[in-house]
């Protein structure tokens, strides 16, 4: 690895310190507000998140809490005070890379009146509509399936449920969204401020069982509608862009609602429900708490799992989550221009790509996490053939005469090779200060593989983004999917986003998914946004927007900074100072629009000061150059493939980052998934 590269492009506190500050003294830039040069910055601000229950009822002070009842102490005791932001997947080089962002919480607890409470589930009895049961609602009734064909396979309710689910009252969840984030001035809560709503129906009178649904959603490219699949149902929504209106910032978690599909809350039986060995925790339904029957409800109090919602879902991963990769793609010296660089890979006889890849809205999608950014795209269709069809099958393991003994599943090796090669070539002609982001479409003729649909690389080295893949089968096609959607998703990774459903708890210094003690935080994938993995949503949420915002404004101070420091080694200081002046008084602009949660404001005024300074210092003759990590990837020719697999990523770490069809499921569990 090169060292010194690196730690200009990580800003880290090696290349901060290695100045002396007796031969140039901080002083010579005079007194500023914002900036700091040669200091890795963090913007910190106090963030007031508000928890309204709705339908749940307070315990008495002094009285212990019954099965349904919310203690507010139950969360004191479990929510963050505070959250720091690292980026996740350069952090796992064994050194913990700080985003730049960092939150201090106050939190707001209400109980909504009675009136609000009427109008509420008066407008959810108005809005929904009477459905037949689900499949996953009559695994719930039995606790048990027919192992050939995966469905409900009992002539009675199972014994150790306590409520059967005698109907299905469907609900749309964006106008449920939408009801609950005009109405917060009713429960003190301000519009556009953080909140959750913990909801439940069930010990009103007029309960109904119900579901929520997204039922319209459909692919892209195949219209295939994901919305109307029972595996699809949910128990939360929230974190909408809602056009023409101010930001909505609302996310709602309903226990009383389906039992939930997608964290496999229907069943109630079984401790381990992925396979795994451990245990997996999951919020049963409202009903199920303080059972004494043998269910996962045993005993339990839903105040507590609440507070685990709070902190591991809502916050973490929705209201301020770390990204997967740097918002800053090459400093110090950030991109003008994005291309995206599609490379169509059309294997003989597959589907036509003309139907399963919309490069203008696969553009006009993304562009908004780099909204300064100019964008383009261009396309290039080859042959699955040749040297790239035997990387591909390599990749996949599927020809073991195209692979080294030495590894043949899932590294990655040779086909990231492949890619590197073909940027290099790209980038001689590429104008400067034009960012190439390769995309690969994989489009196969034969079901090659299991069900990978995408993945966003790293270089292997440093954790840099690195390579975009997207790939399909008939399988796939068959299974509702195409290129398009796929591809935004991956794209979003590549510019910073993750998951809704893994991140990372800073106070815990704590990396999690899933699975196990958080199989729960699957919900974090019932929220609008593309990010996850349900299938619901085609765009970028206002929780992704408000972070990706909030990622880009300390990309922007904090390069500032750097490129400040190399002005200072450089002894330019009086040909920029002006343009220092100007960019730190705009700096503190954006500190004030950040605290007032105008994200897209701070970042556009980060970004003007930003580039005030490097064209300042590009001016002035000081060399601040872009990092590319395909120049400085040491040892790349000539590796073996044991040595390359080990450099690359594990599964489990494509497991995080790609958008994966389940592969480690089941077949009938995919089946399932994907078909019902």
């Amino acid at each position: 690895m090169n060292h010194k590269l690196m730690a200009i492009t990580l800003l880290g506190a090696g290349l901060l310190a290695s100045c002396s500050m007796d031969r140039i003294p901080q002083t010579e830039f005079g007194a500023l507000k914002a900036l700091k040069p040669g200091t890795q910055d963090t913007i910190n601000t106090k963030l007031k998140v508000n928890i309204v229950f709705v339908g749940y009822r307070q315990t008495s002070p002094g009285q212990p809490a019954t099965a349904r009842q919310i203690d507010t102490q139950d969360f004191n005791q479990t929510l963050p005070g505070t959250y720091d932001a690292v980026n996740r997947i350069p952090s796992a080089y064994g050194r913990t890379e700080k985003t730049g962002t960092s939150f201090d919480f106050d939190y707001n607890y209400v109980f909504a009146n009675q009136s609000f409470e009427d109008d509420f589930f008066k407008f959810v009895s108005a809005t929904g509509a009477a459905k037949p049961l689900t499949v996953q609602q009559g695994l719930y009734n039995c606790q048990n399936a027919n192992p050939e064909t995966g469905l409900p396979d009992c002539d009675v309710p199972a014994g150790n449920i306590n409520r059967e689910i005698t109907g299905n009252f469907e609900i749309d969840a964006l106008k449920t969204e939408n009801w609950l984030a005009d109405n917060v001035s009713r429960v003190g809560v301000k519009p556009g401020e953080y909140t959750i709503y913990f909801v439940n129906w069930f010990d009103r009178p007029d309960f109904k069982f119900h579901s929520y649904t997204r039922a319209d959603a459909a692919d892209t490219d195949t219209g295939t509608k994901f919305g109307a699949r029972g595996s699809r149902r949910l128990i939360a929504w929230g974190g909408s862009a809602r056009e023409n209106a101010p930001a909505q910032r609302v996310w709602f978690y309903d226990l009383s609602a389906n039992p939930d599909p997608w964290t496999d809350a229907y069943d109630v039986t079984n401790p381990d429900v992925d396979g795994d060995g451990a245990a997996d925790y999951r919020m049963p339904p409202i009903w199920e708490y303080g059972t004494r029957k043998a269910s996962i409800g045993y005993g339990r109090k839903v105040s507590p799992d609440l507070a685990l919602v709070a902190r591991y879902t809502a916050i973490n991963l929705l209201f301020t989550p770390s990204p997967i990769y740097r918002a800053a793609l090459t400093p110090p010296d950030m991109p003008e221009k994005i291309n995206l660089d599609v490379h169509v890979e059309q294997g003989s006889g597959a589907a036509d790509p003309a139907k399963l890849l919309n490069n203008s809205l696969l553009q006009s999608r993304v562009q908004v996490l780099q909204p300064f950014t100019a964008f383009s795209n261009t396309t290039k269709q080859t042959a699955l053939d040749g040297s790239l069809a035997d990387v591909y099958k390599c990749y996949f393991g599927v020809s073991e005469d195209t692979c080294s003994p030495d590894y043949a599943d899932f590294s990655g090796e040779k086909l990231f090779q492949f890619g590197v090669k073909e940027l290099r070539e790209e980038y001689k002609t590429t104008p400067a200060g034009t960012y190439q982001l390769p995309i690969y479409s994989f489009n196969d003729n034969t079901n090659s593989q299991g069900g990978l649909l995408g993945v966003a690389y790293d270089d292997g080295e440093t954790g840099t983004q690195s390579f975009v893949y997207s790939f399909l089968t008939p399988d796939l096609i068959a299974a509702g999917y195409g290129f398009t959607d796929t591809t935004v998703h991956e794209t979003g990774h590549h510019l910073s986003l993750s998951h809704p459903h893994d991140g990372y708890d800073s106070e815990q210094n704590l990396s999690y998914g899933p699975s196990g003690d958080f199989h729960f935080v699957n919900t974090g994938d019932e929220s609008a946004s593309i990010m996850s993995y349900n299938d619901l949503s085609r765009t970028f949420g206002q929780f992704n927007l408000d972070s990706q915002y909030r990622y880009l404004t300390a990309a922007y101070l904090n390069n500032t900074n750097a490129i400040l420091e190399l002005v200072r080694r450089a002894q330019k200081v009086d040909s920029v100072y002006n343009s220092v002046l100007m960019a730190d008084s705009q700096f503190v602009q954006a500190q004030a629009k950040y605290d007032a949660l105008d994200y897209l404001g701070a970042a556009q005024l980060a970004h003007a000061g930003y580039r005030s300074v490097l064209s300042a210092a590009k001016a002035a003759g000081v060399p601040v150059t872009a990092y590319k990590w395909y120049e400085n990837l040491n040892g790349l020719e000539g590796l073996s493939a044991g040595q390359g697999a080990k450099l690359r990523f594990s599964p489990t770490f494509k497991a995080q980052t790609g958008v994966v069809a389940f592969p480690e499921e089941t077949a009938y569990q995919r089946k399932l998934r994907l078909m019902k």
